[in-house]
């Protein structure tokens, strides 16, 4: 059996890192019987982060390598209907979506003092509580040193809203009134996609970004229907977005 790796988290939803649940996705998508288990220190993980899949003795770290693996050897043929200019769309909103979009929920949930409370709560039930702030401190100073290097933790904070905001208007543009980002049925943009979203929609974090994800009514919509056509009976819904649907 395969096996997918996550940190351990408390919440509503599969995983705090729209990558482990892209790879989680994509798992579901291609039929792969697997189970999860979270990982307290991911210093023992290749690159030290989360996805990793265990096949067999293979060790594969990355959502896209985990994705190629899939492919190469469980039959993953998700996006085999897409034509070329279909991929390339697809691929350049997944990397808006993973380069620059995600940056911006990151920032909303490490640096932003809005998001403590929850990410203390979701990431760190495990530690015992007087530690868990000062860790999570720790955490706090090596992203904004990485959002620093990467560019956008070199704006204002309106800025990078604002950032976010327009990919989200984006997504929302090019996905209209499709069941899926690509059309009738769900590729690997999906994947990536959803579990970005549904991070947005359950958070609980006072910022223009949520704000701005939760406003549109299409994003709820498609993420409980990507849950329910590839998790089906294993569809993990939070009720306020499964309520909001069915109204």
């Amino acid at each position: 059996m395969l096996e997918l790796l996550d940190f351990p988290v408390r919440a509503e939803i599969r995983s705090l890192s729209p990558f482990v649940y892209k790879a989680e996705a994509l798992l579901a998508l291609c039929g792969c019987d697997y189970r999860k288990e979270g990982v307290a220190d991911l210093s023992l993980l290749p690159h030290g982060k989360v996805p990793v899949l265990k096949d067999g003795d293979l060790v594969i770290p990355d959502s896209s390598l985990i994705q190629r693996h899939l492919e190469q050897h469980h039959g993953l043929d998700i996006d085999a209907g897409l034509t070329g200019v279909e991929r390339a769309m697809a691929e350049a909103f997944r990397r808006m979506a993973e380069e620059h979009l995600r940056w911006t929920m990151v920032y909303a949930r490490w640096v932003d003092p809005a998001g403590e409370d929850e990410i203390i709560a979701a990431a760190f039930s495990g530690v015992p509580e007087a530690a868990r702030r000062p860790v999570f401190l720790e955490v706090r100073e090596e992203v904004r040193q990485a959002l620093h290097m990467q560019g956008i933790g070199r704006h204002a904070p309106e800025d990078i809203y604002a950032f976010g905001c327009n990919d989200l208007d984006a997504i929302a543009t090019f996905l209209d009134d499709k069941p899926f980002f690509m059309g009738d049925r769900p590729t690997s943009v999906d994947a990536f996609l959803a579990g970005l979203l549904i991070n947005m929609l359950t958070s609980r974090i006072d910022t223009p970004l949520t704000h701005h994800a939760q406003a549109i009514p299409a994003f709820a919509d498609y993420v409980v229907r990507f849950e329910r056509e590839v998790f089906g009976p294993r569809a993990m819904l939070p009720a306020h977005l499964a309520e909001a649907t069915a109204a």
